[in-house]
């Protein structure tokens, strides 16, 4: 799917180049080809900068999450010296393990499930039981820091998550869309290289605005791969249970 949506965006552009009759010379098509030509990339150029830079902090607070979910785990497990804590690490394991595993099979866009699973993982950390030692007061505090920015990133994972464009914007995007197809074709003649000019611009405007819905609509495959890195953690933290 990653390659086919860029061949379909060609093939369209090759299809409406050479379907339609030729219009042009017309000046009046020409010069409303470049201005609707300038429009489209600036909308779909800052649109498409939004939505990358958006995945990308997506995918930084994904790892800042897991990264953060494996101290605990290390933590948690040096404070289990004691007979007394160990049976609350037993349940952290468990937690985190149930946190983690709640992932399988689901996408990222499903994030919002696993609420109920983090918050019995997060007020089982509260809830240790005793604290005897300086250095068991150290591993909790490092605990309690871990746990607060796994929090954060989960805040902001949600947010991203939700950060969609409106139906205002799809209805901007759509215009911009039509009138830079319907100006290119406008703008083709008969003349020699005409429509190979047509079919190189409209190719170049289709992908432009495929590389943005696939960075913000079409981001099943994206969103799956995510959440499959927390299963992955399981594994990392040898948390299988037998």
């Amino acid at each position: 799917m990653k390659y086919l949506r860029p061949l379909v965006a060609i093939l369209a552009a090759f299809a409406l180049t050479y379907s339609m009759p030729a219009i042009a010379p017309l000046s009046e098509f020409s010069r409303f080809d470049v201005a609707a030509a300038v429009l489209f990339a600036a909308i779909f150029g800052i649109f498409a900068a939004l939505a990358v830079s958006r995945r990308e902090r997506l995918k930084e607070a994904v790892a800042l999450e897991l990264n953060k979910i494996r101290r605990i785990y290390h933590l948690g497990k040096n404070l289990s010296g004691g007979a007394y804590v160990r049976a609350w690490f037993t349940q952290l394991h468990g937690f985190i393990y149930d946190y983690l595993g709640s992932f399988d099979k689901t996408s990222l866009a499903d994030y919002e499930r696993g609420n109920a699973a983090f918050r019995k993982m997060a007020y089982h950390i509260y809830a240790l039981p005793e604290i005897r030692e300086v250095k068991e007061e150290a591993l909790y505090n490092g605990l309690l820091a871990a746990a607060g920015e796994v929090s954060e990133a989960r805040q902001k994972i949600s947010g991203l998550l939700k950060a969609r464009f409106y139906t205002s914007h799809w209805f901007e995007l759509a215009v911009a869309l039509v009138l830079f197809v319907v100006s290119v074709l406008g703008s083709t003649s008969e003349a020699p290289g005409s429509r190979l000019v047509t079919f190189a611009t409209l190719s170049l405007g289709l992908l432009l605005a495929n590389f943005y819905f696939s960075h913000d609509v079409w981001t099943a495959e994206s969103d799956r791969a995510l959440s499959a890195e927390y299963v992955k953690n399981i594994g990392r933290l040898e948390l299988r249970r037998e």
